[in-house]
């Protein structure tokens, strides 16, 4: 399992409510990512700062999933034990 980074662990510092709630999710269950989704600045920044990843689907047109990375879940980890 790959460790965080310190950017990574210091962007889930200054993560906000929303941004945390979606690494809980996207460490549940893989989605499906909604336009609204995608076109959200705030939940990219967890794709920019590799917390999560996206995938486009075959035969699906285009469609894309998402998911938390290793790093995603091991910072998801540490929130829910209060570490971050």
């Amino acid at each position: 399992m790959t460790r965080p980074t310190r950017t990574q662990i210091d962007f889930a510092k200054v993560m906000t409510i929303k941004q945390r709630g979606v690494l809980a999710s996207l460490v549940m269950f893989d989605c499906y990512m909604s336009a609204s989704e995608i076109a959200d600045e705030e939940l990219r920044e967890l794709v920019r700062h590799q917390l999560a990843q996206y995938t486009v689907q075959p035969g699906v047109d285009g469609r894309l999933s998402w998911g938390a990375t290793d790093a995603g879940r091991a910072i998801s980890r540490q929130i829910k034990r209060g570490a971050l």
